[in-house]
C-alpha cells in the first residue's frame, strides 16, 4: 500500500488530492492548521495538525506524528500548503513582517519537511511541489506570493540536483477556483491592477476555472508518468500547458 503525505489538507487542492488517492485505497498522512473535517474519519486517514508558520515549534510537528511516520517511510511527498499574503496590493504596502510569514509558509516550512523526509532511512520516489506562473510571470500586487513561489521553484531545482533519488515535479497549478484564487481574482482591490482585472475577467468566462478535484486528477495523471508529459525533475512547468499538448 502507497504511503502519501500532504500538506495544506484542510481545502483546495490539498484537501482534493487527499480524498483521491484515499478512494485509490492509498495510506495518506495530513498536515494543515485546519482539521479536514470532509475526511477525517476515513479509516486510511492519518491527521497530523500543525500550523506551518512555526517553523520553531517543530518538534511538536514530530511528537503530531510526523517522526513515526518518517520511520515507516513515504512514497509520495506533496508539498501543497501555501498562502498568498494581503494581495493585492503595491509593493511598498506589504510590511517585512508580512513576507517573512508568506515565506516561511510557502518556503521555509517546506525546506524544514523537505530535510527532515530526506534525513530519514526511506526517502520517498517523488515530491511533488505546488509551483505557480506567479514565481515566473510577475504580476503588480502580488509581491508575497511572487516572491515565494520564486524562491521555492529556485530550492526546489536545487534539491533536486542534490537528491537525484527523488524525482521533484514542480508544477504550476494556475486557474484552480479556490479560496487563494478567490482572493486574488476578486479582491475589492483587483480593479486597481491592470493584469490581475484581466485574470478576473478570464476567471468568470465559463471553463476557465477548474475545480481542486479536477486538478488533482490532473496532478495524478502527471506524477504517474512525468517523461511523458515533458516533465523533467526540479524544472517548473505548467501543468496546463502539458494537459494541452496531451
Amino acid at each position: 500500500m502507497k504511503r502519501i503525505l500532504i500538506t495544506g489538507v484542510s481545502s483546495g487542492i490539498g484537501e482534493a488530492l487527499a480524498r483521491l488517492y484515499l478512494n485509490k485505497g492509498y495510506q495518506v498522512y495530513g498536515i494543515s492548521r485546519r482539521t479536514p473535517y470532509l475526511i477525517i474519519d476515513n479509516p486510511l486517514f492519518t491527521f497530523i495538525p500543525f500550523d506551518l508558520s512555526r517553523l520553531d515549534d517543530y518538534d511538536e510537528l514530530l511528537e503530531a506524528g510526523l517522526a513515526r511516520l518518517l520511520e515507516e517511510g513515504i512514497d509520495m511527498l506533496f508539498l501543497n500548503a501555501g498562502i498568498s499574503g494581503r494581495v493585492p496590493n503595491r509593493a511598498e504596502e506589504f510590511t517585512i513582517r508580512e513576507l517573512q510569514h508568506v515565506i516561511s509558509v510557502n518556503v521555509l516550512a517546506n525546506k524544514l519537511l523537505l530535510d527532515l523526509v530526506i534525513s530519514s532511512a526511506h526517502l520517498p520516489n517523488q515530491c511533488i511541489v505546488s509551483a505557480s506562473m506567479a514565481g515566473v510571470r510577475y504580476r503588480e500586487g502580488t509581491l508575497p506570493y511572487s516572491l515565494s513561489k520564486a524562491a521555492l521553484m529556485a530550492m526546489s531545482g536545487v534539491y533536486a540536483k542534490e537528491n537525484p533519488g527523488i524525482f521533484f515535479a514542480v508544477l504550476g497549478l494556475c486557474n484552480v477556483n479556490s479560496d487563494l484564487s478567490r482572493q486574488v481574482s476578486f479582491s475589492e482591490r483587483t480593479s486597481h491592477f491592470k493584469e490581475l482585472k484581466k485574470l478576473q475577467e478570464r476567471a468568470v468566462t465559463e471553463n476557465y476555472m477548474v475545480s481542486p478535484e479536477q486538478r488533482a486528477k490532473d496532478i495524478d495523471k502527471v506524477v504517474k508518468s512525468p517523461s511523458e508529459y515533458g516533465v523533467t525533475s526540479g524544472d517548473f512547468i505548467d501543468i496546463r500547458s502539458v494537459l494541452i499538448d496531451k
